[in-house]
């Protein structure tokens, strides 16, 4: 019989789009186990998002990521009429940065991988944060801050990896090019399960194969220029 995997080799990611794809891809090489966390919070386009990750890590086909893990957490008393929950249009390719901001996201996230570190004997969360992150929920003094309330709140000790931080959307994609990145998702209005062609996420997600100077698989219903 092998060997339990040593606590400190041990992660949980939180997952979501390609980045994140991407990410438990890179940690796959360097820990022993991954459990990736799916935070489902009632936002438009999580049935279609869980499934596309299923897909993806079931092609991805590494023993040491284990099934998707979700977590309930929902936020409508938060945001209200927010696009994301519903009713008014997803912003476009040509929207700014704060169309896309969710205040205290990342706090949310990271919370609940944190409560389930803390409970499942894990030490390092993971997020999908890029270096163009401009929002004050991605900052240095943020993750540090986390690490210390979080592990005083559970009476352990957490590390906050960042695999990306260092990178944009094109460099993500050419480091996840042994990667099946074709089966994720990366839309926030998706169209019987696949890429609507025309929000602001599959804007970026098509600019940055165009920037990677990779051809671009995904399949989407629309397409428009970037």
């Amino acid at each position: 019989m092998s060997e339990s995997p040593s606590v400190e080799m041990r992660v949980a990611a939180l997952v979501s789009g390609l980045d994140s794809c991407v990410m438990v891809g890179l940690l796959a090489r360097e820990y022993s186990e991954i459990t990736p966390i799916y935070v489902r919070a009632g936002l438009r386009w999580e049935d279609a998002e869980i499934r596309a990750l299923n897909n993806f890590f079931g092609a991805l086909a590494e023993d040491v990521v284990q099934p998707v893990v979700e977590v309930h957490l929902g936020v409508g008393a938060f945001y209200g009429t927010h696009w994301s929950i519903g009713g008014v249009d997803v912003p476009d390719t040509n929207e700014p940065d704060d169309a896309w901001y969710l205040p205290g996201r990342n706090l949310a996230l990271l919370s609940a991988a944190a409560i389930y570190g803390g409970t499942h004997a894990i030490k390092f969360l993971a997020i999908g944060i890029l270096g163009s992150n401009p929002f004050p929920d991605a900052t240095e003094e943020f993750f540090h801050s986390l690490e210390h309330t979080a592990g005083l709140a559970m009476n352990t000790t957490f590390h906050v990896l960042r695999p990306l931080q260092g990178m944009h959307k094109a460099d993500v994609i050419r480091a996840g090019g042994a990667f099946p990145i074709e089966l994720s998702l990366s839309c926030a209005s998706p169209v019987e399960g696949k890429h609507c062609g025309v929000c602001g996420k599959c804007g970026e997600r098509r600019g940055g194969f165009i920037q990677a100077g990779i051809l671009d698989p995904t399949d989407y219903v629309e397409s428009i220029p970037v």
